[in-house]
């Protein structure tokens, strides 16, 4: 793994989490239920459906890429919207049974809105303190 800041470092490895999530998650739900039902497929006592999967896909896409590709601040950004994405998931995940059945899951109860919250709450502090390393980097480098 190259990279010079933490996100670019760790970034990786959580997208390709949420790809390998993914693809196990289609490998349970298939095709056939849709993408905006809710199935009754769970996996780790999340509600799974197809729209779930290929969002899981391509956010660990979008944080391979951008922490690879990218610049520092390119990978920090990446760890902290999809860290916010997840966090807001977690709040409309439990105002309401209904806010999330597009993504097939339904209400407060459901795990995956925990899981949502202690994953979207890691990418946002990686993210946040990976930015900070990286500024006081570059402030001692005379950079900024």
């Amino acid at each position: 793994m190259g990279g010079t800041s933490v996100a670019q470092k760790v970034g990786p490895l959580f997208g390709a989490v949420f790809i390998v999530l993914g693809i196990i998650g289609f490998l349970i739900t298939g095709f056939d239920d849709g993408f905006t039902a809710v199935t009754g497929h769970e996996l780790l006592g999340m509600g799974l459906n197809a729209f779930h999967n290929l969002a899981y896909i391509l956010a660990g896409v979008f944080l391979i890429i951008l922490c690879l590709k990218g610049p520092p601040a390119a990978a920090e950004g990446a760890m902290i919207g999809i860290g916010l994405f997840l966090v807001v998931l977690f709040i409309l995940g439990v105002m309401s049974d209904d806010n999330l059945t597009i993504i097939g899951m339904t209400g407060e109860g459901d795990t995956g809105n925990f899981l949502h919250l202690i994953v979207g709450v890691t990418l946002l502090a990686i993210g946040l303190l990976s930015s900070g390393a990286t500024a006081a980097q570059a402030k001692k480098q005379g950079l900024a």
